[in-house]
């Protein structure tokens, strides 16, 4: 078993405890069962940011405040360049700022909630063709930058993340995305390895897992695990397949593993992780 470069020898000796979380999506935040996530051993929730709107501060507040009394962090998962249809990061061919900016306020409004532990973001990036526009990576890396500085201000000890494709070399390319400029400014990076899109398995799970912590600089490596077969077979994964997709990630360097979604795989929603 390999050890992540961040870890320490205690680590190994850790079991996967405080390894775990979910994607929650905002239409499902009252169906979780908090005491059923804490039992088996997740400690995080990415709540989309949706929530507030579907069901204001106050309500979302006291979710997050049970949540917390279980043990489990609440993360605020924000789509950037994406909320329904694309959104693309450059005007007139340099950065959006002032798009930029009215998202970067949103998330300063998340970061002042005391009971907020994190900040996720989601969709930085172009859809898929990035190489069609000469700024594409430099709004990109500034949106990011200005991001994190700004949200930090605001609250220094929040934990920043960013959700980012898995094709390793490949993403600046396609989506704008430079993984080692990103994680200069995030505390963590979260490859989205959703191996039935690809056609993949497992092998490459633990290949692309090593990947990105090799080129992440101090930011850590959360993967993200699609628990359904691929967006065109939304059939169950089996649980246990998942287990072991989870510990390839960790025995890669990977310091915790996020699985996409909460609600769209009963069996290993019940499942013991820990």
């Amino acid at each position: 078993m390999s050890v992540s470069k961040k870890s320490n020898f205690w680590d190994i000796f850790n079991f996967g405890n405080d390894k775990y979380g979910y994607w929650v999506w905002a239409t499902d935040m009252y169906d979780v069962d908090f005491d059923k996530l804490s039992d088996n051993g997740v400690k995080y929730i990415f709540l989309n940011s949706f929530a507030f709107t579907e069901y204001g501060q106050r309500d979302v507040l006291d979710w997050i405040k049970q949540a917390n009394d279980h043990g489990i962090e609440v993360h605020i998962w924000m789509q950037i360049f994406n909320t329904g249809s694309w959104i693309s990061p450059l005007k007139s061919g340099t950065p959006d700022n002032q798009y930029f900016n009215y998202k970067i306020e949103e998330a300063r409004y998340y970061a002042g909630l005391d009971e907020v532990s994190g900040i996720q973001i989601d969709y930085i990036r172009f859809e898929g063709n990035a190489y069609e526009y000469e700024n594409g990576t430099k709004a990109i890396n500034q949106f990011v930058e200005n991001f994190t500085k700004s949200v930090r201000e605001v609250n220094p000890d929040l934990t920043l993340s960013a959700t980012v494709m898995p094709e390793a070399d490949k993403d600046e390319y396609y989506y704008g995305q430079d993984i080692p400029t990103i994680c200069k400014y995030v505390d963590a990076i979260v490859p989205m390895l959703y191996k039935g899109n690809y056609n993949a398995n497992s092998t490459w799970v633990e290949n692309t897992t090593e990947w990105f912590v090799n080129n992440s600089g101090d930011a850590e490596v959360w993967c993200g695990l699609q628990t359904y077969e691929s967006d065109n077979n939304i059939s169950d994964l089996p649980a246990s397949e998942l287990i072991k997709d989870a510990d390839r990630c960790f025995n890669s360097g990977s310091d915790k593993v996020i699985f996409f979604r909460w609600g769209m795989n009963e069996e290993l929603d019940n499942k013991k992780l820990n």
